[in-house]
């Protein structure tokens, strides 16, 4: 049994190294041979492993990895369709455009477009910020229990906690702790408008029941305490988030008659990425506010 458990180990050690190596990776080629060389498995097993580890093959989470970069720097960046596809390893701009509009349902430049917000005016209350929200969202408030996560740590950009979150599941569905009833939060507890973006401090998390971990295991655990919250559900591209966030921070919070409690904000995803379109996905964003 304890080489059984040992051989485990070794294998998501390994293949928690492969997610790495795709991440840091991307604008690079990751054939077969290049990842079965970073997990030390043969070529002939490696896509049959992966796939029973990660539940998907290998290719779709390349794809998925490079398309929700693709989508970050359409957004955050002003690089060039022939830049990013550079970046996100595709040969031409024609390529790039068809895998885009195949992920997301729409090509580059109309994603990029209908995305960006429109001239910055004055506004009546922030004179000094000459932002204008073009969105408004729905914020719900209710009360919440104490919820047992557990999690591993991500430093770096937000938009790259999806590595964490690979591994997290790689891990925790060997461990047998993922079921029906699991829960997938993403926790984040700096600013990043104000926090270097190599110093954004992060972890993605699942609901657990804390009785059931065995006393070995590698995840670090948190809670998030009981209280009163305000929420809001986001629909679309993971991408996108930074605006909900904004628009409650700058707009609706100076105005209304609460006032955040001292924990950090906290996502829950409410689908899974791998079978749901990117403008499909739903993300509830809580805020716990002082009684």
């Amino acid at each position: 049994m304890k080489h059984k458990v040992s051989t485990q180990n070794q294998y998501e050690h390994r293949l928690l190294k492969v997610i790495d190596y795709i991440y840091e990776h991307a604008d690079k080629e990751l054939d077969v041979n290049t990842l079965a060389a970073v997990a030390c498995m043969s070529t002939y097993h490696f896509h049959r492993i992966y796939r029973e580890y990660a539940g998907e093959t290998i290719n779709l989470t390349v794809r998925r990895m490079r398309m929700l970069k693709a989508a970050t720097y359409l957004i955050r960046s002003d690089l060039s369709q022939q830049q990013i596809a550079k970046q996100v390893c595709y040969g031409s701009v024609e390529a790039f455009n068809r895998a885009f509009r195949k992920h997301y349902g729409e090509t580059p430049q109309q994603y990029r477009q209908s995305r960006v917000d429109a001239q910055p005016n004055v506004t009546v209350l922030y004179p000094k910020s000459k932002k204008e929200y073009q969105t408004m969202y729905s914020v719900k408030q209710q009360p919440i229990n104490s919820l047992s996560l557990i999690g591993i740590s991500h430093q770096g950009d937000y938009m790259k906690i999806g590595q964490a979150f690979e591994k997290l599941s790689l891990m925790a569905g060997k461990a047998q702790l993922i079921d029906q009833q699991t829960r997938y939060f993403g926790i984040y507890f700096d600013d990043p408008d104000t926090v270097a973006q190599d110093k954004l401090r992060s972890m993605a998390c699942i609901s657990v029941d804390a009785a059931l971990l065995p006393e070995d295991h590698q995840f670090e655990q948190i809670t998030i305490p009981q209280g009163n919250t305000v929420s809001i559900l986001f629909k679309g591209d993971y991408a996108e988030l930074e605006k909900p966030y904004n628009w409650l921070y700058g707009e609706w919070l100076p105005q209304s008659q609460f006032e955040l409690a001292d924990f950090p904000p906290f996502e829950e995803y409410l689908n899974d990425l791998k079978d749901t379109a990117p403008q499909e996905l739903l993300t509830r964003i809580t805020f716990l506010v002082k009684p």
